[in-house]
């Protein structure tokens, strides 16, 4: 999936890459960071957090893309101070230059962090790496139909490309492989909220929740495994 992409930005002041051959953005329009904070950080961590203040997130992200959702998280890490073992699946990595155009380096400029955006984006791929005391960070390249791990997880932040871009994604078997990599209680979270997706996290076993989306959507979903 080596289309051309163009930068463009968000009503926030953030920028993002639009793939125009597929009709898909990184992130919303309506603000990159913001609805990654909203959907992922705010509704995802922060949610499991507060019912396990004492103990590691194990994140798995499907999605790497920009590297905004596993940045934003670790700021949040770092702020409330509390671990996360944070994994990221990506199939097609972007290029040093194509992340240049995001100029992330300006958005987050004056926050004391350990790390910046330009350093965090530039750490190694396919190795584990201790980001900060609060913050693990593993990069896989590898398409989450062949993921394979003996390792379970507390979270999934489910963010691969809307169903018209990647149909193939939102299928109710990559459902109920979610539910599968998923710890009792675990949670799975995403930005989506079609009904098919729905029903086929249900159909996985999952307690499926709409809530109110982030600026410019409706509703998403998180789902929980009893």
């Amino acid at each position: 999936m080596q289309h051309e992409k163009k930068h463009i930005q968000t009503e926030d002041g953030s920028w993002t890459l639009r793939i125009e051959k597929l009709k898909e953005t990184y992130h919303s329009r309506h603000g990159a960071v913001t609805e990654s904070n909203f959907v992922y950080v705010n509704e995802g961590f922060n949610y499991w957090s507060n019912q396990h203040p004492s103990y590691t997130c194990r994140v798995l992200e499907l999605g790497y893309g920009t590297g905004l959702t596993a940045y934003l998280s670790y700021l949040e890490a770092e702020k409330q101070q509390k671990r996360i073992d944070f994994t990221s699946l990506e199939a097609y990595p972007l290029s040093k230059d194509e992340l240049s155009l995001l100029q992330y380096h300006q958005f987050f400029e004056g926050l004391e962090t350990v790390v910046s955006y330009d350093e965090f984006s530039n750490l190694d791929w396919e190795r584990f790496q201790a980001v900060s005391p609060y913050f693990n960070l593993l990069k896989n390249r590898i398409y989450f139909e062949d993921f394979k791990t003996k390792n379970s997880f507390d979270l999934i932040y489910y963010d691969a490309f809307g169903a018209h871009a990647q149909p193939e994604l939102w299928q109710p078997q990559w459902m109920k492989k979610c539910y599968e990599l998923l710890v009792s209680g675990g949670v799975w979270v995403s930005y989506c909220a079609k009904g098919s997706v729905r029903r086929g996290l249900e159909a996985a076993g999952f307690t499926v929740t709409r809530l109110s989306g982030p600026p410019g959507k409706r509703e998403m979903l998180r789902a929980i495994k009893a």
